[in-house]
């Protein structure tokens, strides 16, 4: 079964590739987070064979450069030796700049270049255990200048080191429905904020429980402490020698020991308001307590 990040990238890797300048920024996106040179090569290695075929799209529109697409146990890759691919990474990569400056010309090439960072190294886990999304990278120049392009997005992501790399994570969902709505991903941030409104509902039902069976203790350990008083009041006096006032509300807490206050004050006749009936039982418990 494909996790919820499997799914989400099948689904981006099958949005229509619209302008050139978003083309070259989603390529570059997940050249830099998934490329890995060996000599004059570069090996890309994605985990989605949609994800590995859009790439080879994104390098034939921008560059007019095909390879061919191989798989390896579980996952697809393929290798560019072509000089165009490798001049265009240096080219970004010797920008004084920052690719974050150079390469994203309009406001669209930074969701692109995101996309394809996410398709490249980014990976979110199931939002009905946990909110988490987070990109890998092992260059600490790639992590400074996509730091700071998320910045620019209103994208607040965390750093730590790990393996001797970097990984940018948040585990804010707003955060991260943020982030899948600039990518193009709508249909996981639906799913997101469904599940958000789902714990939310059961949160809620649960902290209502919670109060009403701390009201009921509440109530079971006064209409105890009330019994205690009234049974005491009847061995040695005789519940008849209370006042009538007293007697009535007497009478109605031994037959109604589950009832609260307020419920036992409507019973009255005529009813009587809580702290009414909370009075007079305070009376019987001084009278049993002088007993």
């Amino acid at each position: 079964m494909k996790t919820f990040s499997q799914r989400t990238k099948e689904m981006l890797s099958k949005l229509e590739i619209e302008t050139s300048c978003c083309c070259e920024a989603e390529m570059m996106g997940i050249l830099m987070f998934a490329g890995k040179f060996r000599g004059t090569e570069i090996r890309v290695s994605l985990e989605s064979l949609d994800a590995i075929k859009r790439f080879a799209e994104l390098l034939k529109f921008c560059l007019g450069t095909e390879v061919q697409i191989k798989s390896l146990r579980s996952s697809y890759f393929c290798v560019l030796s072509d000089k165009k691919v490798l001049q265009k990474i240096l080219e970004y990569e010797n920008q004084k700049s920052g690719f974050s400056q150079s390469l994203i010309k309009n406001e669209c090439c930074s969701a692109a270049f995101l996309r394809g960072a996410f398709l490249g190294g980014g990976t979110m886990t199931d939002p009905n255990k946990n909110y988490n999304m987070e990109f890998k990278m092992y260059s600490t120049y790639i992590h400074s200048e996509f730091k700071k392009l998320l910045e620019n997005m209103g994208l607040g992501f965390r750093t730590i080191k790990k393996n001797n790399g970097f990984v940018l994570y948040t585990k804010n969902s707003d955060i991260i429905c943020d982030a899948l709505a600039h990518m193009g991903a709508f249909s996981a941030q639906m799913e997101i904020l469904n599940v958000k409104i789902e714990k939310e509902v059961r949160s809620e039902i649960t902290r209502t429980s919670n109060g009403e069976t701390a009201n009921m203790d509440k109530v079971m350990e006064a209409s105890s402490r009330h019994l205690m008083a009234i049974d005491d009041i009847e061995k040695i006096m005789g519940i008849d020698n209370l006042p009538d006032d007293l007697k009535e509300v007497a009478v109605l807490r031994r037959d109604f020991k589950d009832l609260s206050l307020e419920q036992l004050g409507k019973k009255m006749v005529p009813p009587m308001s809580k702290s009414g009936v909370n009075h007079r039982l305070k009376r019987i418990l001084d009278i049993a307590e002088n007993l």
